[in-house]
C-alpha cells in the first residue's frame, strides 16, 4: 500500500496495513541527526518512509524582501508577508518580530490590493518553505514539475498555507491583532478574507494546470496551553465565515481540509467540523489535548493527526513506548488516526532514539 492510499484510507475509515506516518523535526534536530549519521541533505520522507509529501503556498502580499543583517548567530529579514523578523541561525526557536507593515487602517488600504492573484506572476507554490524565504519562486511550469515529481513518489500530497489568523498577524502584529479581534472585528474579517480569497485563487489556478493536491494543510494557531487565544464567540464571529468559504471550495474540488493549530482548541472543534474540516493536528498533549478523549466525541466526523508527546521522546525508553502504545492502540481502532508528534521533534531527540520511535509506531500502528 502506498502512502497516498494509506492516508486516504485512514481518513475514509477503510482497511490499511498500518497507520500513516509523518513528522516535522526542527532544523537543529536535523543538524544533530546529520552529525549522528543521517546523510546530509537527505529527503526525510524517503529516508524514514513517511506517507506525506508537502508543497507550500505563498499567500503573502509579496512585499520587497531582503536580508537585513547576519551576525553569524542571528539573521534579520524583511519578509514578503509584511513583517521584519530576527531569528537564531539554524535553530527552530521563538522568533522576534521587530516591525509589521499594517500599522493602521490607512496603511491597510494601500496594502490590500497586493492580495490579488496574478497568474502571469511567478508561481505561489513551491516544495521549499515560505517561512523567512529570501529566494524567488519558480515559474508555474517549474512548480508543476516539482508537483509531478512528488506525485510520482506515491505519497499523499498536501499543500500548506497560513490561515486567516496566522497570516494576518504577520503583517498586523500579534498583540495588535488580538486587540483588533475585540475592538474592530469587522476589519479583522476583512483582512483575513483578503488572504483567504488569494489562497482560493491560487488553488483554483493550481488545479487548472494539473496541480491538484490531496489535501490543504492550513496553519492557523488559535490555542494556548489553557484554551483559545480569543473567545469562542469571537472566533465564530470573525473567523468561522472565512473557514466556511474555504471549506466549501475544498469540498467542491474534492480536496481534504487539514488544520494545524497549536494549543487547546476543544471549544471550537464542532465549529471546525461544521466548516468542513477533515483532519486536526497536532493535538498538543501538554495543552490538555488527548486523542483518547476526542476520538469518542468526534471520531465519526474528524480524523486526528498527532498527540504523541514530544517531551517524552527524549525521556526513558519506557515512557515513550507507553505513550506510543497507549495512544496508538486506542486511536487506530476503526481508522481516522495518523501518527505525528504533538508539535515537532526537538533537538534533544537523537537519531538512534528517533529510529526507535519509528519502530514503535510501526509496531503498534500495524493492522496485521
Amino acid at each position: 500500500m502506498d502512502g497516498r492510499t494509506r492516508v486516504r484510507n485512514a481518513i475514509e475509515r477503510k482497511p490499511m496495513d498500518r497507520i500513516p506516518i509523518a513528522e516535522s523535526p526542527w532544523e537543529d534536530t536535523v543538524a544533530r541527526w546529520e552529525a549522528e549519521g543521517l546523510p546530509r541533505g537527505a529527503d526525510l520522507a524517503s529516508y524514514f518512509d513517511w506517507d506525506i509529501a508537502d508543497m507550500n503556498i505563498d499567500v503573502s502580499m509579496r512585499l520587497p524582501h531582503r536580508l537585513v543583517a547576519d551576525d553569524g548567530e542571528y539573521v534579520t529579514i524583511e519578509d514578503r508577508y509584511g513583517y521584519t523578523v530576527r531569528k537564531a541561525k539554524g535553530k527552530s526557536r521563538t522568533i522576534e518580530c521587530l516591525h509589521h507593515v499594517t500599522t493602521d487602517r490607512e496603511a491597510w488600504k494601500g496594502l490590500a490590493p497586493r492580495f490579488r492573484f496574478d497568474p502571469a506572476d511567478s508561481a505561489r507554490i513551491d516544495d521549499k518553505s515560505y517561512f523567512m524565504r529570501l529566494e524567488e519562486y519558480p515559474s508555474w511550469e517549474g512548480a508543476k514539475r516539482k508537483f509531478d515529481a512528488l506525485r510520482a513518489t506515491g505519497r499523499y500530497v498536501l499543500f500548506n498555507a497560513y490561515g486567516p489568523y496566522e497570516g494576518t498577524w504577520r503583517h498586523r502584529g500579534y498583540e495588535q491583532l488580538l486587540m483588533d479581534v475585540a475592538l474592530d472585528p469587522e476589519w479583522v474579517t476583512e483582512m483575513g478574507r483578503a488572504q483567504n480569497d488569494l489562497l482560493i485563487d491560487v488553488l483554483r489556478h493550481a488545479v487548472s494546470i494539473g496541480m491538484k493536491p490531496d489535501g490543504l494543510f492550513l496553519v492557523d494557531d488559535m490555542g494556548s496551553t489553557r484554551g483559545l487565544l480569543v473567545s469562542p464567540a469571537s472566533w465564530r464571529s470573525v473567523f468561522r465565515p472565512i473557514y466556511r468559504e474555504l471549506g466549501a471550495y475544498l469540498r467542491s474540488e474534492g480536496i481534504r481540509f487539514w488544520l494545524h493549530t497549536c494549543g487547546n482548541v476543544e471549544a471550537i472543534i464542532p465549529d471546525y467540523i461544521e466548516c468542513g474540516l477533515d483532519v486536526l493536528q497536532p493535538l498538543q498533549a501538554h495543552a490538555g489535548m488527548d486523542v483518547r478523549k476526542l476520538k469518542p466525541l468526534y471520531g465519526d466526523r474528524l480524523s486526528f493527526y498527532g498527540n504523541i508527546d514530544a517531551r517524552l521522546m527524549s525521556g526513558s525508553d519506557g515512557e515513550i513506548e507507553a505513550e506510543i502504545r497507549d495512544k496508538i492502540l486506542f486511536a487506530k481502532k476503526g481508522g481516522g488516526y495518523l501518527y505525528h508528534s504533538d508539535h515537532s521533534v526537538p533537538p534533544e531527540v537523537s537519531l538512534p532514539r528517533f529510529r526507535r520511535i519509528m519502530e514503535l509506531v510501526r509496531k503498534y500502528g500495524s493492522y496485521d
